[in-house]
This record gives C-alpha cells, sequence and structure tokens, in this order.
C-alpha cells in the first residue's frame, strides 16, 4: 500500500488521515502548528522529476469534481480529470497505456499566472511505502496491452484524479496554504513511466527498457506537465465526512 503526504504550509492542528482513495494510494494531508511534517520520501530522486521531452504534450479538462469533509475547517475536492497526450515529434513515442494520478500539483488563479509560476497552491507531495508489487516483465518489444505506439500528429486518452485540499474559510485557507472556495486554473505533472518506485519494484530500468525498444520508437520515461485546465470550487456543496 502507498501513503501519499500532500505537505502544505501551516495549520493550527494536524489533519489525520484524510482518505481520498485512489486506486491502491491512500492520499493523506499532514501538516502541523506553524510548520509541516515532511513525510521523508524514500527515492530522492523524485524531488526533481525528470521532465519528458517537448515532443509529447498532455492536455487536461476537469470533468467531474466531488468532496468530502475533512474537519471543521478544511474540505478535499476530488477532481476527476481528462488527460489527452499528443505526439508533437516526427517519430514514433511509446507511451504506458498506464497513467498513474499526478503527484505534482499546481493551482493558479490564471493561467498567464500559472506559467510565471506564481501558483497559489502547489503542495509538496511525499510517499511512503509498504510493500511495492512487482512489476511486469518486459520483452524485446512493447506489449501493446501496456503501452500504445504514437505515430506524428496522433492522440492518446485516458482519466486521473487528483485531490486538492480548500478551506471554507478564506483567512484560515490562506494562512494553511489550502484553497479558498473560488475559480482557479490547475496544472498536474504526470509520470509517463509507472513501473517503478513507489508504484512497482522494478526488474529493468526505465533507461535500459527504453534502450531496448528504440528501433519500435521513443520510450517516454519523465514528467509531462500538463496545460492549465480551469475549474471552481463552489460556494455551496455537499460535503459528507472524508473516509
Amino acid at each position: 500500500m502507498h501513503v501519499l503526504s500532500f505537505v502544505c504550509k501551516g495549520r493550527q492542528q494536524i489533519l489525520r488521515g484524510v482518505g481520498v482513495r485512489q486506486g491502491s494510494l491512500v492520499v493523506v494531508l499532514a501538516c502541523s502548528l506553524a510548520l509541516c511534517f515532511r513525510v521523508e520520501a524514500q527515492n530522492a530522486n523524485r524531488a526533481n522529476p525528470e521532465r519528458a521531452s517537448v515532443s509529447l504534450t498532455a492536455r487536461v479538462s476537469v470533468i467531474g469534481q466531488s468532496y468530502c469533509h475533512v474537519d471543521d475547517e478544511s474540505f478535499a475536492a476530488n477532481l476527476k480529470l481528462r488527460v489527452t497526450f499528443s505526439n508533437n515529434a516526427e517519430h514514433i513515442i511509446i507511451l504506458s497505456r498506464k497513467i498513474e494520478s499526478p503527484t505534482i500539483v499546481h493551482v493558479a488563479l490564471s493561467a498567464e499566472a500559472g506559467e510565471n509560476g506564481n501558483f497559489v497552491y502547489s503542495p509538496d507531495a511525499h510517499s511512503t511505502v509498504a510493500q511495492l508489487p512487482k512489476g511486469p516483465r518486459f520483452g524485446g518489444t512493447p506489449n501493446p496491452k501496456l503501452f500504445v505506439l504514437l505515430r506524428p500528429g496522433e492522440q492518446f486518452e485516458t482519466k486521473v484524479s487528483v485531490p486538492v485540499f480548500g478551506a471554507s474559510d478564506t483567512a484560515i485557507a490562506k494562512r494553511g496554504g489550502l484553497l479558498a472556495k473560488g475559480s482557479y486554473v490547475l496544472q498536474v505533472g504526470l509520470q509517463t513511466w509507472p513501473y517503478e518506485w513507489p508504484y512497482f519494484s522494478a526488474e529493468a530500468s526505465a533507461q535500459d527498457i527504453k534502450k531496448r525498444w528504440m528501433k519500435y520508437g521513443h520510450l517516454a520515461v519523465g514528467t509531462v506537465y500538463s496545460s492549465f485546465a480551469p475549474f471552481t470550487l463552489p460556494e455551496h456543496f455537499e460535503t459528507p465526512r472524508c473516509p
């Protein structure tokens, strides 16, 4: 099981066990009195993820929202995203059909502000892993059940979910690094190679497999940062207790 902690700015109390489930991934928001608890990542190189080639781009749109109540002040909004990858290169790109829910989340007041790096919400994500399942064995050719070969100009569509955390009171939201109710734009960082920590134990490195499959195309192994998609946290919504 994976436990993912989003670490935000100061909160007046620790929010324990916020259960926004995404498959086997349990998302937890953990913040302390004036400083955040840092849940140590077990893989340091995830702090600065490798970017995939700009030849592969991703466009996202928010197609659904659900909410749950964290405590008397805070709530979690689970955003369902449609993701469309596009091959803008002049060569074939080999892309995993399995795309995990993103752990890199940026929220800004506008796309222009986001492009300039002015985010109002950008939590640090850290993973704690109890036990990893074994990854699939990869042969000499890409398995079509696991990978799609995108020719120049072709697209691949999938869906993922991502949580964002907010507060009903604007002052609490600003003080705690949470989102107030209102309109925003969202960008996510999508990991194109899921068959490694913190999702699977890897039999071979992505770079080795990339070299092995070079004659079939360029294997996408880095992080693709999406376009910005608008969404709104409405003034009124039902918020059952988070599981």
